[in-house]
Order: C-alpha cells, then structure tokens, then sequence
C-alpha cells in the first residue's frame, strides 16, 4: 500500500493521527501471501477506520458510540456521502461501488477471519493470496479516493479535538519497506542463509513472517555498507 501511505505521510503536518493507519497498511501487507485471510480483515479495518476518521471531521454532529454501532457498508456509503457533499467530483456510482465492496470486505471477514471472529480448526473455508492481492489493491484504490479529496477540505471537526493515539512499536512508525527495493539485501541475506530448492528463499520468509527482524537486519546492513572503503 504504497501510494496510500505516502499520501497519509504528505499530508501529516495537517493531519498526524492517520499516521495510526499506517502500522495496519503495513500490516496487510505482510500477510497479503501467506496469511491471506488476516489481510483481508485488515483491509475491512482500514477501510472501516478510515470511514470513521472522515465521517467525525466532516461531520459536527457525528457521534463515536453512534458510529462505532455501524457496519462497515453504511460507514462507508456515510463518508463518501458526505465526501461528495464537499466536492461534486464524486459520483453517485462510486458511492454506490465503495459500499458494495465494503460489504463484500465485510462479509469475508465475517466468513473467514482469524482475529475478530475465532475459527475452529481446521478452517472450512480459507482465502488464497490471489483474492488478499485482489483485496489489498482495490481497498487502495479506495482508501487513495477519499484521503485525496479529504485533504483538499477543510476539516468541520479541529484535529486538536482527535485523540492522536501512539504507535504501539517504534518500528510501527517507520517508513513501509517494500521487499523488492532491497535486493541487494536480499541477495546477501540468501547467500548466508541458503534454503533447500524448492523452497521460499530465507530473505522472502524473514520478510513475510518477522518483518521486524527483517527491519532491524537491514538497517545493520545499511550501516555496515555505507561504513565501507
């Protein structure tokens, strides 16, 4: 989720709480291939989070117990509602689309999470890491939508009145690391640590499954590196 967190990161001079989303952005991510389903209960967070966030700001009257009491879709259709109040750019079409994929969002977690709804194992039904890719991409696409024309507005509700809640790890606040932008790492970590062929490569699963000892290894890396001759 790239482009949303440069986004939240652009714009937090304005707005340093929707840093908060950053920690679950990243979150996503790290189970997107091999925990699909915490994934995709992380986008419906996101998604419904986010929702909240914009609907207190635009909203005077808007009540947190109240909002809290709602499902995912109509916090959704709310925001966007109120989204295009504010700028005619949006359409009734995606009012009604962003819904329709709040729900569906909703209805997977409901059907398949791990978190929210505890599963008896074995699992009857599992999502694969086509469907969380699939999940991940469009929630982007979405949560860009509305932080983008969110920024440009002028927020109802003074941001000093909007608890800022601390990130709950140091590393939750760093920036996204994305896999692919070090493979120099990578390939030093794969030569030290060689995996059996036919296996995930040890670089791929230290990202994957500790992302935070991946962050620490690197940044050691880096270190190392730029202390060279």
């Amino acid at each position: 989720m790239k482009h949303a967190v440069e986004l939240i990161v652009n714009n937090s001079n304005r707005h340093p709480e929707f840093r908060y989303y950053i920690r679950l952005m990243k979150k996503a991510e790290r189970n997107s291939l091999n925990q699909p389903d915490i994934c995709i209960e992380t986008c419906k967070s996101l998604l419904e989070g986010i929702s909240k966030s914009i609907i207190e700001r635009l909203d005077s009257a808007a009540d947190r117990k109240s909002l809290d009491r709602l499902d995912i879709s109509p916090l959704v259709k709310k925001a966007t509602q109120l989204l295009k109040q504010a700028d005619n750019v949006i359409e009734d079409d995606f009012v009604t689309r962003c819904s329709s994929l709040a729900h569906a969002l909703g209805t997977l977690r409901n059907e398949r999470g791990d978190i929210s709804h505890g599963k008896a194992v074995p699992k009857t039904v599992a999502s694969d890491d086509r469907l969380s890719q699939l999940c991940m991409s469009m929630t982007e696409s979405v949560i860009c939508y509305m932080l983008d024309i969110f920024y440009q507005l002028s927020p109802v509700t003074p941001v000093a009145k909007i608890e800022v809640v601390p990130p709950e790890n140091p590393l939750d606040d760093l920036p996204v690391i994305l896999f692919e932008d070090n493979s120099d790492f990578n390939d030093w970590l794969d030569d030290i640590y060689p995996l059996p062929e036919g296996r995930v490569v040890y670089s791929s699963a230290l990202y994957e499954l500790y992302f935070e000892d991946y962050v620490i290894q690197l940044e050691a890396y880096r270190e190392s590196t730029e202390n060279e001759p």
